[in-house]
């Protein structure tokens, strides 16, 4: 007679493979529990939060091209706050805080200074917005058909815009302004 000898052998899970599926677990219920309950924001009004501010990128130009050796010098509420260091290019970069008023001047030498003032009110409940985006054209000194009269009044004022849902310049006001410089000014914001 013949026996037949049967070897079985049982898989028995090692502490490693426990702990993967474990982890795996957790993490699956957690992405589930985040999909299905999550809100999406990390706060839904400002007063949940501190440090709101907006963002400036800005872009400084002088006879068509990017501009170089210049100075930004920002004032918040009407006292220096200091220098900024501009960037590569003639760009800028700048994070004012919410609810207050700021004036940048951009100045360079044999070039007349430009004052850009923002205000960076916002509705209370508003908690997602973009960036503000400004391009300066800067004049050369004793430009022609340029009212010295108007050199000392920011090239633009900037403000919330409900209708546009953004940050704009006020678009009476720079008309205004670029009549008055004769036409020889240009600023797109």
């Amino acid at each position: 007679m013949s026996t037949a000898t049967r070897t079985i052998t049982a898989s028995v899970p090692t502490m490693a493979s426990e702990h993967l599926r474990r982890g795996l677990f957790l993490m699956f219920t957690w992405g589930l529990a985040n999909l299905l309950f999550g809100q999406g924001r990390l706060v839904d009004e400002r007063t949940q939060a501190e440090g709101w501010y907006l963002p400036v990128h800005g872009h400084v130009m002088m006879d068509g091209k990017n501009a170089e050796g210049y100075e930004l010098t920002l004032y918040k509420q009407n006292e220096l706050l200091g220098k900024v260091e501009p960037g590569k290019k003639g760009k800028f970069e700048l994070q004012l805080d919410i609810d207050q008023v700021y004036t940048l001047m951009v100045t360079k030498p044999g070039y007349e200074m430009k004052l850009i003032y923002i205000d960076t009110t916002l509705p209370k409940e508003l908690v997602e917005y973009q960036a503000y985006e400004c391009f300066l054209n800067l004049l050369p000194v004793n430009a022609r058909n340029v009212d010295p009269f108007y050199h000392d009044f920011p090239g633009a004022i900037v403000r919330w815009n409900e209708e546009m849902g953004g940050f704009y310049h006020s678009e009476q006001y720079l008309t205004h302004i670029q009549t008055r410089l004769a036409g020889y000014a240009t600023a797109t914001f």
